[in-house]
């Protein structure tokens, strides 16, 4: 069950069987292929489950960066707002999808809505986003949150999916992140991201299953960690 609150945005009931756990892993020193090669080799006998693609979002936020700092300062309960595709980052979009991610605690999900094609030729500008909004329903709790937020970042990686050989936990590898400022007319590359930040495994899981997570992640030679590829981005852009 999924309610709109103005001053905190979606709220979603503890109960929704979607919720799911996430522990991010950063292995320092290994390049995408040595990651890979790390996955195939794992006991839990990982298998891919869908071809690697690309992966890329436009971030809206409050224009104080509200998401960012909530994020940046570990609030237990926090959201961020993005609208995701996959492919080329410009041209023809044809199944844009706007996505609420949100944190309760150590448990997460994310309500998403199908909304219509989008052509990109360079940034997504407010009233671009503007257009997409008013193809979603008056009522729709997901169009009331993205009402008061703007562009504020877009980041783009390429993504592999593997799942153990039990199905009990999903794993993906991103490589290759690149951060872009979100209104220019012709985005490039903001900042290359830190070098601790090259790649990054992610293991997604039902709550119940976090003793076999725990023991798949102490297997790679590698730390778990706090790592938004969002706060990154914002922090990238600063930069350049």
């Amino acid at each position: 069950m999924i309610d709109y609150n103005p001053d905190i945005g979606l709220v979603v009931n503890a109960a929704n069987n979607n919720l799911r756990y996430e522990r991010k892993l950063l292995p320092l020193g290994y390049d995408p292929s040595d990651v890979l090669a790390l996955v195939g080799q794992h006991p839990s006998g990982f298998r891919e489950t869908y071809p690697s693609r690309w992966v890329n979002n436009i971030y809206l936020d409050s224009h104080g960066l509200d998401d960012y700092h909530d994020h940046v300062t570990g609030l237990a309960d926090r959201s961020k707002s993005r609208i995701r595709w996959y492919g080329d980052l410009n041209g023809s979009i044809p199944k844009p999808v706007f996505e609420r991610k949100f944190k309760r605690g150590i448990v997460g999900g994310k309500h998403s809505h199908a909304t219509s094609p989008l052509t990109l030729n360079g940034g997504l500008n407010e009233p671009k986003l503007r257009d997409m909004l008013n193809g979603m329903g008056e009522k729709d709790p997901l169009r009331r949150c993205l009402e008061y937020r703007s562009p504020s970042l877009i980041n783009r990686y390429r993504r592999y999916y593997y799942e153990s050989g039990d199905g009990r936990v999903r794993l993906t590898v991103d490589s290759e992140l690149g951060f872009y400022e979100p209104e220019s007319a012709s985005p490039e590359l903001a900042s290359e991201p830190p070098e601790a930040f090259e790649v990054v495994i992610e293991l997604k899981y039902a709550p119940d299953n976090s003793d076999i997570a725990a023991e798949i992640a102490n297997w790679f030679p590698c730390r778990v960690v706090r790592c938004s590829k969002y706060v990154l981005g914002i922090e990238a852009i600063r930069r350049s």
